[in-house]
């Protein structure tokens, strides 16, 4: 994949078919918007090229910390290559790009930079300052300077319309079936398997602490969860407490793995997890016994999870 910056736009090659999107997630309404550029691209007789940020704009316009993202900046990249688009300028999102409006924004990189031959827009598609919004004047841009739009709709699952917000809002409230629906592909987190007080080894139930690659990057809400685990490209089946310990009185979050059938020492390595479902949520234990008794029936439903959901039609290799 060809990612480029401001830094070296001048190595893109002119008249490209482009889009403009944070591409957060990379969802199939995403998808569909990345094969329709592959089209409009090929009917205009050039390649397409995808337009996005380094960071998203809210942590510049609104210094907002507590905002997650679906995608680190490398998964996002590596699903839109998954997805045909081999070519990403990446963008670096200032205060003085957050000033330019539409029009301003499409001649500064669009037109003067990389004369492009055609824009595609998505169906929620909008880009240059909100408070100085002449985003309705690029047809008329586009006529002056010689360039194609193209618009894409929108697409729906079960009458909700597929969109980051509410893969967001899934993610929040456990309901990891409908998340990995609209994604196309099982939610995953990155990290690096660390030392925690080892409680698990005392249970039989050995448990790798996670610490998470990126800060920003969305966890689902607390709970025990069903999910896959790659370490050093082998997928294992397993399941994850997010949150706190309460039977043994620890308030901190934490993400801890536990791998069925497997006892390899992975401390310091790079695990990811993929979601498939949400088992129950954080629950105080009276006993050690209680808490054993209730981690074998969440073995059992993770493993039935597993089997309702092996040909559930989404993307795995994403």
């Amino acid at each position: 994949m060809n990612i480029y910056t401001v830094g070296n736009i001048n190595e893109i090659p002119k008249g490209m078919a482009v889009s403009v999107g944070m591409f957060d997630g990379v969802h199939l309404g995403h998808r569909k918007v990345l094969e329709a550029l592959q089209a409009f691209a090929k009917k205009l007789g050039t390649e397409p090229l995808a337009i996005t940020f380094d960071c998203h704009p809210r942590y510049v316009l609104r210094n907002d910390d507590g905002f997650h993202l679906l995608n680190t900046n490398e998964e996002r990249y590596r699903i839109i290559e998954q997805y045909g688009i081999h070519n990403v300028l990446e963008i670096h999102f200032t205060p003085h790009v957050a000033q330019l409006s539409a029009c301003e924004f499409a001649r500064k990189y669009l037109v003067q930079q990389l004369e492009i031959k055609g824009l595609l827009l998505g169906y929620d598609n909008m880009f240059g300052n909100k408070s100085n919004n002449d985003f309705d004047n690029i047809p008329v841009l586009a006529k002056e300077c010689g360039f194609a739009i193209a618009n894409e709709g929108s697409i729906l699952l079960n009458d909700l319309k597929i969109s980051s917000t509410q893969i967001r809002k899934a993610l929040a409230a456990g309901e990891i079936i409908l998340a990995n629906r609209m994604l196309g592909y099982r939610y995953q987190i990155s990290g690096t398997v660390v030392h925690g007080r080892e409680v698990g080894r005392t249970l039989h139930f050995p448990t790798a602490n996670v610490e998470i690659d990126d800060t920003h990057k969305m966890l689902p809400t607390d709970g025990v969860y069903c999910v896959e685990t790659e370490v050093d490209g082998l997928l294992h089946k397993a399941m994850c407490n997010i949150g706190s310990q309460p039977t043994f009185g620890s308030d901190k979050r934490a993400v801890e793995v536990h791998l069925f059938d497997f006892d390899s020492d992975i401390y310091g390595k790079t695990v990811t997890l993929s979601f498939v479902g949400k088992i129950r949520d954080i629950k105080k234990f009276d006993t050690s016994e209680e808490l054993v008794s209730q981690l074998n029936k969440d073995k059992a439903e993770c493993l039935a999870l597993f089997q309702n959901h092996k040909n559930e039609g989404l993307c795995e290799d994403l």
